[in-house]
């Protein structure tokens, strides 16, 4: 063999692999070759886009490209996952996926169910907490009960949405306590915060991150924490059954893609998001956001989320929530 025919075949075996990873013909480039969008359907500040920002300071380095996040506010996050059934199953998009991303669905009628993306990692995890204005009157969860027992439907209780996880989780807790609060809808857990501060509701319920720093500044104080132990970064902050009341449940956040996105890109960035949770960096800012980081890959994933739709599903026949059942 020539050494020019060597050459070439060094050339080619170098080449066929990034070839093959980027989709086959027509593309030249291995993948990424270009920025990819992250869609989160709620807004900037709340806990889905707080865990995402964070990983954003470290994921590029592992992931070989850089990341743009763009926010689709509004409507329990049916028209962000509604624009997502749109887009290109290439690799550049990828959408935010949570545990609101599959309770609206049971709620009423919407484009896309559990089954419409592909999950690919789950990053944190966040137990629901209720939270009180700093000059509130209640001191304690059960004197948040009492006063809702005292006036059903008049105690205000904001949310990150209707038929959200913060939603969901709250209609859950009323069955549990007995008791029926005015739910209040906000766009986003960043909106839920800033109605809690400025006293327009009573009570809010969000999951950390959502409150960390009005909850360290003083201005929110928080009831309870929806967990089966208190959490070790907010040792102070007792659970609902230590209080008398045996609820536990919380929310999950993770990263889907649009159906069709080859394998190998998926096992790219979920190699990439799981790099950056390993990342002693990273684990310092995440600490620092107040992120709870909970790994659950792939094939795993999946079968959590389908485990969790089926949960919703029946939480919502059960108490006969919303207008699909």
């Amino acid at each position: 063999m020539t050494t020019r025919r060597i050459l070439m075949v060094l050339l080619v075996v170098t080449l066929l692999p990034a070839f093959v990873f980027a989709g086959g013909a027509g593309e030249e480039r291995p993948y990424p070759s270009r920025e990819i969008e992250i869609m989160i359907p709620w807004g900037v500040g709340g806990a889905t886009d707080i865990a995402f920002r964070t990983f954003m300071s470290v994921l590029p380095k592992y992931l070989g490209a850089p990341v743009i996040i763009v926010n689709r506010p509004g409507g329990a996050a049916v028209p962000g996952y509604t624009e997502a059934l749109t887009k290109r199953a290439d690799g550049y998009y990828f959408v935010a996926w949570a545990t609101p991303s599959i309770t609206v669905t049971h709620m009423r009628e919407t484009p896309y169910d559990a089954n419409s993306f592909e999950p690919v990692i789950n990053l944190v995890s966040a137990p629901i907490w209720f939270l009180v204005p700093k000059d509130s009157p209640y001191q304690t969860l059960n004197d948040l009960v009492d006063d809702a027992r005292r006036r059903p439907g008049q105690v205000n209780l904001g949310n990150a949405g209707a038929g959200g996880g913060t939603h969901m989780i709250a209609l859950a807790f009323e069955s549990e306590a007995g008791v029926q609060f005015n739910h209040v809808p906000h766009a986003g857990g960043g909106p839920t915060i800033v109605a809690a501060v400025g006293g327009h509701v009573d009570a809010i319920t969000v999951g950390p991150p959502e409150g960390v720093a009005q909850l360290e500044s003083g201005d929110l104080r928080a009831l309870a924490v929806f967990s089966e132990q208190r959490l070790a970064e907010f040792p102070d902050v007792p659970t609902a059954k230590e209080q008398g009341i045996d609820f536990a449940l919380g929310q999950w956040r993770g990263i889907a893609a649009p159906k069709g996105t080859p394998p190998e890109i998926i096992r790219h960035v979920h190699d990439a998001f799981k790099a950056t949770m390993e990342d002693e960096d990273f684990q310092v800012l995440a600490k620092q956001a107040g992120l709870l980081l909970d790994y659950i890959g792939l094939d795993d994933f999946a079968r959590f989320v389908q485990a969790q739709d089926q949960m919703y599903k029946d939480i919502v026949i059960t108490n006969n929530l919303g207008e699909r059942y």
